[in-house]
């Protein structure tokens, strides 16, 4: 887990009350000793919502909010909304396959190094 590499962690708060059992994370450790983190949430919204999402660490504190506004109550627009978070989703998930490939790629590139280098 990202956590491993690094202090950060995420808060996720819903009109000001924390979020725990629908958050999501991913992470990658990078070469140079730097993480790459993503964290999202997936949440049913049946009236107008305030999220927030923090990032804390030693290096500092970033904030971000968004007001999700309904509509409605009917089921108007929702396959649009549907669809938009299908193809977020599918993107995250491409996202962090690819940051998988390249895990793998640099790790079998730096192990290729380590024994050339022994040879030597």
């Amino acid at each position: 887990r990202w956590y491993e590499y690094c202090d950060a962690r995420f808060v996720w708060k819903k009109n000001g009350q924390k979020m725990e059992v629908c958050v999501s994370e991913q992470s990658h450790a990078l070469a140079d000793g730097r993480v790459h983190i993503l964290s999202w949430v997936k949440d049913a919204v049946a009236e107008n919502s305030e999220y927030c999402c923090s990032v804390l660490s030693k290096a500092g504190n970033k904030t971000s909010k968004v007001l999700i506004t309904v509509a409605g109550k009917d089921s108007i627009g929702q396959a649009e909304w549907v669809k938009e978070y299908d193809s977020w989703r599918s993107a995250v998930s491409e996202h962090h396959a690819m940051m998988q490939n390249w895990k793998t790629t640099w790790v079998s590139f730096l192990t290729c190094m380590l024994s050339c280098t022994m040879l030597l």
